[in-house]
């Protein structure tokens, strides 16, 4: 078995939808990725600037990050499917693209740690016991000079704390320990849009006992025959691509309805009522 933190995550939101995913069955609609737009921009150019610019020693103008945007955002709307027409589509993408511009200079500006730190670090580790394999993508690992350790997930969401999931750093910290046999030294979450870092408390008992939860979660998924979905209408179910094929979404969403309606009682021909 491969297991990367997203398939764990997704399997305990909903084991049908993980094992959709992991079969490659394709969804009945295609999705539109306008909201991951941001932040595949941001952290693609992060990528290059921290894996290759700072290495190589070369100074950007701000001329020179707006064309490597320019050139990158082609690619990104390239390969990403959007439908622009959708009701929630309030930005334009030339308003993105200024968004990413304007949020890459004020982090290029308050942070120092582009030249020691590596971007999109790819993590594969072996189990022995089990041979499956986890696997992850580290957004940044910054190595200090003084040998401490930092593992730094970007966000690129407008309200800060939402939506976070601590776990996912555990993961990452836990595939660090599998690798380098120590923990890291500080874990955080890095806002783009804020231009902030906030770190997580965490220490070797913290991990341990996520590494406990993975292992229930994989044993789960080796011995689960029949993927159940499950239905949050106001949650994960919103904007999952296969919702439309979903019996148990639709049989949620046609009960919801009827409850709805099995409220109106009474009907009222607009007349004045004496209390």
């Amino acid at each position: 078995m491969r297991l990367s933190y997203s398939q764990y995550r997704t399997f305990l939101q909903c084991p049908r939808l993980y094992h959709y995913q992991a079969t490659k069955v394709p969804p009945p609609v295609k999705p539109s990725s306008y909201f991951a737009l941001y932040g595949i921009l941001i952290e693609a150019f992060f990528k290059k600037y921290t894996n290759v610019y700072t290495k190589q020693g070369v100074t950007l103008s701000n001329d020179q990050i707006r064309e490597i945007l320019k050139s990158l955002w082609g690619y990104v709307l390239e390969k990403n499917y959007v439908d622009w027409s959708d009701p929630w589509v309030n930005e334009t993408a030339d308003q993105i693209l200024e968004n990413v511009y304007n949020d890459v200079l004020l982090n290029m500006n308050t942070f120092s740690f582009w030249k020691e730190a590596q971007s999109e670090v790819s993590f594969e580790v072996l189990l022995k016991k089990s041979q499956d394999v986890l696997s992850c993508r580290m957004d940044f690992i910054w190595r200090k000079p003084d040998g401490t350790v930092e593992i730094l997930d970007g966000k690129g969401t407008n309200k800060l704390d939402k939506n976070v999931d601590i776990e996912q750093l555990l993961f990452y910290a836990l595939m660090y320990l599998l690798r380098n046999k120590r923990i890291p030294d500080k874990l955080g979450f890095l806002y783009y849009k804020y231009h902030l870092i906030k770190y997580i408390d965490f220490n070797m008992d913290t991990v341990m006992a996520f590494k406990d939860k993975l292992a229930l979660v994989k044993k789960a998924i080796a011995k689960t025959e029949v993927f159940e979905p499950v239905v949050g209408l106001s949650k994960h179910c919103k904007w999952c691509a296969y919702r439309f094929g979903c019996d148990a979404y639709n049989d949620k969403k046609d009960a919801n309805a009827q409850k709805k309606q099995s409220l109106i009682t009474e009907k009222y021909d607009g007349g004045v009522i004496s209390l």
